[in-house]
């Protein structure tokens, strides 16, 4: 594993998240994440470009994952907390 193709990976898909280009976003972090599938801050990033992209249980699942390689990890644990609250107050899809 090359950690600093996995870095350049992590830097070019925040850039994306940055731009709001949620897909090349979730791309890059989903690439960095089979380089390296240990490193919790690749899940967070997927988690908040699928919420980003609206893809609320797909970010719950990349935030949980984040918190099982790193249970300190308490920006997931705050991004966990108000997706859960998001989906219980959200009407069912029709």
């Amino acid at each position: 594993m090359e950690n600093g193709e996995f870095e350049v990976l992590l830097e070019v898909g925040q850039t994306y998240l940055l731009n709001r280009e949620y897909e090349n976003a979730i791309i890059k972090f989903s690439e960095a994440i089979k380089m390296n599938p240990h490193e919790p801050e690749a899940y967070y990033y997927l988690g908040l470009s699928y919420e980003g992209h609206g893809k609320y249980r797909e970010a719950l699942d990349m935030y949980e994952k984040t918190i099982k390689l790193d249970q300190s990890y308490a920006n997931a644990e705050i991004r966990i907390n108000a997706l859960r609250s998001k989906l219980e107050s959200s009407p069912p899809p029709a």
